[in-house]
């Protein structure tokens, strides 16, 4: 294997590395608001409708800091139907282009949590205006969005 070259051996050792998972423990949202999504609350609808939306990058981690693995645009449009909604991250500069999509459910206080097994996204809405934080394997987005 090592007169083939490093790249064969790489790839071996890559394989047992097995899922990342989320870069810090826990929710990156207070308790309270967690137990209130996670316990039987029915979906606030008062904030349904489409929001224009807006990703920034706030930080990365491992081996996606400072690369160009983070870049996204995010999903351009958010709807929100019946206090849940979907947002998608595109990666374009990751073979493969993955693109976790985070769902949320929308609390009647207009707060939001959504976690998926690669990270969390949490924020509320306030009137027409969204805003919030995700937080995924290597890369943090904060995003705000507003109703069109």
């Amino acid at each position: 294997m090592l007169r083939a070259g490093p790249i064969p051996l790489m790839l071996a050792l890559a394989g047992c590395a097995g899922p990342m998972g989320t870069m810090r423990p826990g929710p990156s949202v207070p308790a309270s608001m967690a137990a209130q999504v996670m316990t039987v609350i029915p979906p606030a609808t008062e904030f349904d409708g489409s929001y224009r939306m807006h990703l920034r990058l706030t930080g990365g981690a491992g081996a996606a800091e400072g690369n160009a693995w983070c870049i996204s645009s995010g999903q351009n449009v958010v709807t929100v139907t019946n206090g849940t909604f979907n947002y998608g991250i595109p990666h374009p500069n990751i073979p493969g282009n993955p693109t976790p999509v985070f769902e949320a459910t929308v609390t009647t206080g207009g707060n939001f949590y959504g976690q998926i097994t690669s990270g969390t996204m949490s924020g509320r809405i306030d009137g027409t205006h969204m805003e919030g934080k995700i937080d995924g394997s290597g890369c943090i987005y904060a995003f705000t969005g507003d109703r069109v």
